[in-house]
């Protein structure tokens, strides 16, 4: 553990006992200071449920642009240091913008992500689901991430975007990239170059479209920009990175998390076979239980704040813990224990307040289609995976298992 932590929050030692952690956070020090995955920066971590709402839903003291909290001055004193804000080409993206540019980006994508809309789905991705177990279902095993989890929802934002499916191994590539903290060089060197790689790819890709318009979102993003909705050039790849990863990142985590969960706890899974009304509602039990977003992105604190008994000074750097708050027993009865009957689903799985997860609809519906599929077409479904050689992939924000294997009666 690095001097100065005391809690560890990123060894795979960690990862063993997570739940653990967070407990001990919530009764000890619920909103805690201390370096970051540097060994350096000093980051609050909110851990409990009612701070976690409060600082999420109060985006005017939590701000994710440093310059609403930081002087000029202070700007570029912690930029020398700390750098910040990573590649601006893929940067400029709704999880860096606050206020009136939030809504403005938010706005140009919102209409695709509604339930209405994401509903109209629902039959293209049970027949990808579908097809997906046709190439597996005789072998009577698989490794559940690469053949399944990944290649789901991957395919699904593909098409709404309007990306050829065949670059998906591509995306899974450059998307890795994006989600981990550049903290060694080869880390910097590697995402300068995937960024240079992914930036030209959305270049050609970008022509194509305004030679040849498509009924896709990158038609209709290319179209707002043409009818000057004010979308700049590093916007509107930011924009496309932003939908490719968080299209797919979390809906990935989540169908392998819940999976993971239901095959360790046989009598829910039993329950879920035996009554299908229960899977909306299983659905959010799982979220709450595993969260596939476990922490948000750092924050930065715009004013001085109390929160949770401590002093949050303008300029810190804030964390909320969304897998600790969603295990906090004030707030959840039972919290520690997977309930499918659970009928109060107000956990804060895709976040709460104006950065509420976008694509949190579609989310749904995948992993509500891809947990039926398997449990219809995969009888006897069991891990093939011991508890103690999972591996979990080492990205702070993400709760992600690096692959999972199952069994099933062929």
């Amino acid at each position: 553990m690095a001097e100065g932590r005391t809690y560890d929050l990123y060894s795979p030692a960690f990862r063993a006992s997570t739940y653990e952690t967070y407990a001990r956070m919530r009764d000890e020090s619920p909103v805690h200071r201390q370096p970051g995955l540097d060994g350096e920066t000093p980051i609050w971590f909110v851990t409990r449920y009612e701070d976690v709402v409060a600082m999420l839903a109060d985006n005017e003291r939590f701000v994710l642009d440093p310059a609403l909290a930081l002087t000029p001055e202070e700007l570029a004193a912690f930029e020398e240091d700390v750098p910040i804000g990573g590649d601006e080409r893929v940067s400029e993206n709704l999880l860096a913008k606050d206020g009136a540019d939030h809504r403005r980006l938010r706005g140009l994508v919102s209409k695709a992500f509604t339930p209405r809309m994401v509903e109209r789905l629902r039959p293209r991705i049970e027949e990808l689901a579908d097809e997906l177990l046709d190439g597996v279902v005789d072998r009577g095993s698989m490794e559940l991430v690469d053949e399944f989890a990944f290649p789901l929802p991957i395919t699904v934002i593909a098409e709404l975007l309007g990306i050829p499916v065949e670059d998906q191994r591509r995306f899974r590539e450059w998307s890795n990239t994006f989600v981990t903290p550049p903290v060694t060089p080869e880390l910097r060197e590697q995402a300068a170059r995937h960024t240079d790689e992914f930036v030209g790819y959305l270049d050609e890709l970008f022509a194509n479209r305004r030679a040849e318009p498509a009924e896709d979102l990158v038609t209709a993003l290319l179209r707002a920009e043409d009818e000057g909705d004010h979308l700049s050039q590093n916007e509107l790849y930011a924009m496309v990175v932003l939908l490719i990863v968080a299209g797919h990142e979390t809906t990935v985590s989540l169908i392998t998390n819940a999976v993971h969960a239901l095959l360790t706890h046989p009598e829910q899974l039993e329950a879920l076979r035996a009554d299908a009304g229960l899977l909306p509602g299983a659905v959010e039990e799982l979220l709450r239980f595993d969260s596939p977003v476990e922490r948000t992105i750092t924050r930065w604190a715009a004013a001085d704040v109390e929160l949770g008994g401590e002093t949050i000074r303008r300029g810190d750097l804030v964390i909320a813990v969304v897998g600790s708050a969603n295990r906090d027993g004030t707030r959840f009865p039972r919290a520690d224990e997977l309930d499918l009957r659970r009928t109060d689903g107000k956990h804060v799985g895709f976040g709460r307040g104006p950065h509420f997860c976008l694509g949190a609809p579609l989310a749904r519906i995948e992993t509500e289609v891809a947990l039926a599929a398997l449990l219809r077409r995969l009888p006897g479904l069991r891990l093939a995976t011991a508890d103690e050689d999972l591996y979990w992939r080492p990205i702070p924000v993400f709760r992600s298992l690096a692959e999972l294997r199952v069994a099933w009666d062929a």
